[in-house]
């Protein structure tokens, strides 16, 4: 009995092993698409199980898999395909594209496929976003790559947002920014958002989607999905890391040197310029003396900058089961910036988005992410506090400290090197120490969702979020210091300003939609909005003096509180719409939309507004007579029109009266300053547009090209009113002017070489351009200008015919060959040698604006290997270049530095091409054109070359891919009309310009090149 217990024991155990070896097995093999390229990050999932991986960069996956089981391969844009397990350890799997128009596009309230777009929308996915140049802001990433969205950095500070504009300048007093929503939440920017978590980017640049967005969408909206995980996937580990350096972009002139500029200045003395007399190159009286100057002979570019050190590195954790997807990460950023002795900027990020299935019915969304940047702040405004001004004005025979006769540091009583005042009387190198401001912002955005399937044909979606955004900035001048010597009480040395500001932005949603399909084409979906959003904003600030050490640089300790202030400020924005989404068997698309918002912004008779788009496209590809074509693959019409109001950037109170509070007779009083408009409301901005999208020959050519027209009415401006029984401060915000944009978008890749073609070589290259133009058509009219009345600022003005802030400035006509002197045209274009500021001229075609931008980009592959590179251009716009006006002063600021052809000035009778004669300084140095230059120019956005290596590698490694990279940012520039950077965004840091961005340089941050090194791994 016992052994024949044993037998039946011994053939189960074997039965049992026989079946376990024949269900557990590795499955290995390469996903590639229809010409049998490899397609990285594809999805390979055992269906029914959690049992999942991806795929790599050379389309490779390894999983462990029962026999008789499905795997479900599946690659964005492309059909799913279902293989049983068998006997075979290796299944290779093509698959092939549902339509290239066929990508997922996140759109104003949900996604759309791009066949089933009627709109103008530029999508970037993760990849997308990882070839681009490395910014820690995303905003500065986007130029280049969306025709249409011109993008300008505000300078080269690290953590610096950009100046995006999309489809042109869209007011005058209210914000052209476009509006940012992260994962459908409005944010106030992009800077708390880490590259590496973004899955998908949708510029909306027309109605059919903007319009959504109702009175928010006047400027474009822009997009952001963050990656969320897959269900049915293992958890995946990415860690990327990167280090580097950066520098000062390399300036295109050349500075003095010590024994320069003494000859500069003894030239000058010679002809009798009075600045000159006083300068060491008219007093110098021995060679001893002249040689100890030229000793000292100092490079203060390297004296105040550095290269920076640029360094990031992220995780996260991505996965999921049959019913949850989540994705974590975390993430650092550092860099020092370029200025010594400062530690520049920091961001430590935080993410978490969860996804559950909760019921059948019934799915719940999270996403919560943290964020705080600190950043030591130069005082970069046009001063002598201004390192970037100073390492410029500073003489080359000066030095950091001061030297003895023998050039040697003389030191203090505390025996320490003592800072030199410079000719400037200040040390700027002394204030980056001793006069340290730090700015700190805390970013939280977050947000709930859920979503019921009521029936099978009603979704009800119910959505709460909101972003935080704490700032608090410090400013310490130490006892002691010299701008505290020149500026603080003697009595009470040293001052510390703290100033802050709190503002929550909420926004609840709620969207019901109905679903059908009638006799199997018709295709309908109708959605209905309500909305409710709510921001406040709190500021504080507090001043002191009086401290009795340098080390104890908080206000408590302080001897004197000398100001004190909080402030408080609501708004709110409630929301009714519908839209509509139409089909027919995917061939004929139709959308329409209307949404009514009240802004508690505006006036009470004009609180309201009603904004509607509607639009149309044609799937033309998907006749009958072009199914079959050869050459052409997808082809799609679209046309759109509709209209979005604006509010953004105006104070939350514009509409009411305003009262100042002063004092009378020894006691508090309050006067009127502003009786308000109760008819005030929205900007209102109508765009339409006409667009085909197309792909070709297989696939391998693809374009888009789009034109609109975008006109901006009830734009608000002051209109003058009489003081007397009238308005207190003589004008009432009124919705009065208008503009109008027109342009041209078009957009082109190609897939030069694909690896069937050449072995397992790509080549691929792609383009956009877009061209704008900009006229205004209204303004305030008056009894002198019927058409609308002129407003000047600073160096442009805004004219009724003209393009926004064309430059108005009286003409330079050279210089006199004869004797030297500075030539103008007066107002009739006569040459003359009186300079009259009344001759200003409005330089028609002359603006900050371009008249077309785009980008060029190139992809290489080769095995293991990549190349990316893109490049970005602009042409048409114009530059007041104050900066070269200051370095080429013509005698009338010679005891600050100069460039070295300020020695090209005029000498002798019949002299040409020449400066003024410093003798004429002052003259020659009155606002006109002369220092106008257009700033054309080709940059080098982005070099990076990597290599991944091979799956048969990393797998031994226990690793799923594992990516090395070398990325140049900024590397070369060609700007053949203009003397200094071409990309000009704020002129100086703490003077933004009146235009926005563009229209003159002042020493604000440069830009920077960097190199920096990386590494991709996943296990």
């Amino acid at each position: 009995m016992k052994t024949k217990f044993s037998g039946i024991l011994t053939l189960f155990l074997a039965f049992v092993v026989q079946i376990s070896f024949a269900q557990d097995k590795t499955v290995s093999g390469v996903v590639s698409d229809e010409n049998g390229l490899p397609l990285p990050t594809a999805n390979v999932v055992v269906m029914g199980t959690s049992n999942g991986t991806s795929t790599d960069f050379d389309g490779g996956y390894t999983i462990n898999v029962n026999v008789g089981e499905k795997l479900q391969f599946s690659y964005v844009g492309y059909g799913s395909k279902e293989i049983i397990v068998g006997n075979n350890d290796k299944i290779n799997v093509s698959l092939s594209p549902d339509n290239a128009l066929d990508e997922v596009v996140i759109t104003a309230f949900g996604t759309k496929k791009r066949d089933e777009l009627t709109s103008a929308v530029t999508t970037l996915s993760s990849d997308d976003i990882q070839k681009l140049s490395p910014s820690t802001s995303v905003d500065n990433m986007l130029q280049g790559v969306a025709p249409g969205v011109q993008v300008v950095a505000g300078n080269g500070k690290p953590g610096q947002t950009a100046f995006v504009r999309i489809r042109g300048v869209g007011s005058i007093n209210a914000s052209s920014a476009p509006l940012y929503v992260i994962d459908g939440i409005i944010a106030p920017d992009l800077s708390s958002v880490n590259p590496t978590e973004i899955e998908t980017m949708s510029i909306l640049k027309d109605a059919a989607t903007a319009s959504l967005y109702g009175a928010r969408a006047a400027n474009g909206v822009v997009i952001i999905k963050t990656k969320s995980g897959n269900k049915n996937r293992d958890a995946r580990v990415t860690i990327n890391s990167r280090v580097g350096y950066g520098q000062k972009i390399e300036d295109n002139f050349e500075m003095m040197d010590a024994a320069q500029k003494i000859q500069y200045e003894r030239e000058l003395a010679a002809l009798g310029v009075p600045n000159a007399t006083a300068l060491p190159g008219a007093t110098i009286t021995s060679q001893e003396e002249y040689n100890r100057l030229i000793g000292r002979n100092t490079d203060w570019q390297e004296e105040l900058l550095r290269n920076s050190y640029i360094q990031n590195n992220s995780i996260s954790v991505d996965g999921g089961s049959e019913t949850t997807s989540y994705f974590f990460s975390l993430a650092h950023d550092r860099s020092t910036g370029i200025i010594e002795t400062i530690d520049g900027f920091e961001r430590l990020s935080g993410r978490m988005n969860v996804n559950m299935q909760a019921k059948e019915w019934l799915n719940i969304a999270t996403n919560v992410s943290v964020s705080t940047t600190r950043s030591d702040e130069p005082r970069d405004r046009n001063n002598v506090q201004n390192p970037f001004r100073a390492m410029y004005d500073y003489n080359p025979y000066e030095t950091k400290y001061i030297l003895d006769d023998d050039n040697q540091i003389v030191l203090g009583s505390d025996g320490q090197p003592q800072y030199n005042r410079t000719s400037a009387g200040f040390s700027i190198a002394e204030a980056l120490v001793n006069n340290p401001e730090e700015q700190i912002n805390t970013y939280i955005i977050g947000g709930l969702s859920a979503t019921a399937n009521i029936t099978d044909n009603w979704t009800n979606t119910f959505k709460i979020g909101a972003s935080n955004t704490q700032y608090r900035r410090e400013y310490w001048n130490k006892p002691g210091s010299i701008l505290d010597q020149i500026v603080g009480d003697p009595d009470n040395p040293g001052s510390k300003t703290d100033n802050g500001s709190n503002e929550l932005d909420m926004t609840i949603t709620n969207l019901l939609s109905y679903n059908t399909t009638i006799a199997e084409k018709h295709n309908v979906n109708v959605t209905g909005l309500f909305e409710f959003n709510k921001r406040t904003f709190r500021s504080y600030s507090l001043s002191s003096e009086g401290f009795s050490n340098d080390f104890q640089g908080v206000q408590a300790v302080a001897t004197i509180p000398t100001a004190a202030s909080t402030n408080y400020f609501e708004r709110a924005l409630l929301s009714y719409g519908g839209f509509l989404d139409y089909d027919y068997d995917g061939k004929y698309l139709a959308t329409a939309s209307i949404r009514r918002d009240g802004a508690s912004t505006f006036g009470a008779n004009n609180r309201y507004g009603t904004f509607w788009s509607g639009s149309l496209a044609w799937n033309i590809s998907k006749e009958s007579f072009l199914q079959d074509s050869k050459y052409i693959n997808d082809l799609k019409l679209r046309v759109s029109a509709g209209t979005s109001g604006n509010s953004s950037g105006l104070a939350s109170y514009a509409s009411l009266p305003v009262i100042d509070f002063g004092s009378l007779n020894g006691s508090s009083t309050a006067t009127p300053s502003d009786n308000g408009n109760a008819d005030l409301g929205f900007e209102k901005n109508f765009i339409w547009g006409i667009g085909t999208e197309f792909t070709a020959f297989n696939r391998r050519v693809r374009g888009v090209i789009d034109y609109y027209e975008r006109t901006t009415s009830d734009l608000l401006l002051n209109a003058r009113l009489p003081r007397l029984g009238g308005e207190p401060d003589g004008v009432i915000f009124s919705n009065i002017g208008e503009m109008v944009n027109k342009g041209i978008e078009i957009e082109l890749s190609a897939d030069i070489i694909k690896g069937q073609d050449v072995g397992d070589f790509n080549l691929t290259i792609g383009g956009n351009i877009a061209f704008i133009d900009n006229e205004v058509t209204k303004l305030v009219p008056t009894a002198a200008s019927p058409d609308g009345e002129d407003i000047l600022t600073e160096n442009s003005i805004i004219r009724v015919g003209e393009e926004i802030y064309t430059y108005n400035l009286v003409g330079w006509a050279g210089v006199n060959p004869a004797n030297g002197e500075p030539l103008f045209y007066d107002d009739e274009g006569n040459v003359t040698n009186q300079y009259n500021a009344d001759d200003a001229t409005v330089l028609s075609g002359k603006s900050p604006i371009a008249d077309f931008d785009g980008g060029i980009n190139l992809f290489m592959s080769y095995k293991g290997f990549d190349l990316s590179t893109d490049f970005y251009y602009k042409s048409g716009n114009y530059i007041e270049n104050l900066m070269e006006s200051n370095m080429l002063s013509d005698g009338t600021s010679v005891d600050a530095n100069q460039r070295v052809d300020a020695f090209n000035y005029w000498r002798n009778p019949g002299d040409t091409n020449v400066l003024p004669s410093p003798l004429f300084g002052v003259e020659a140095q009155q606002s006109s054109d002369r220092f106008l230059q257009k700033g054309d120019y080709i940059r080098l956005r982005n070099l990076t070359i990597g290599y991944k290596l091979p799956s048969e590698i990393t797998s031994r490694m226990s690793l799923k891919s594992l990516r090395f990279y070398v990325q140049g940012q900024n590397l070369w520039t060609y700007a053949p009309y203009f003397n200094g950077d071409p990309e000009v965004g704020i002129g100086s840091g703490e003077t933004d310009n009146a235009v926005g961005f563009g229209n003159y340089n002042l020493y604000s941050y440069p830009s920077q090149q960097s190199v920096q090194l990386g590494v991709e791994l996943q296990f």
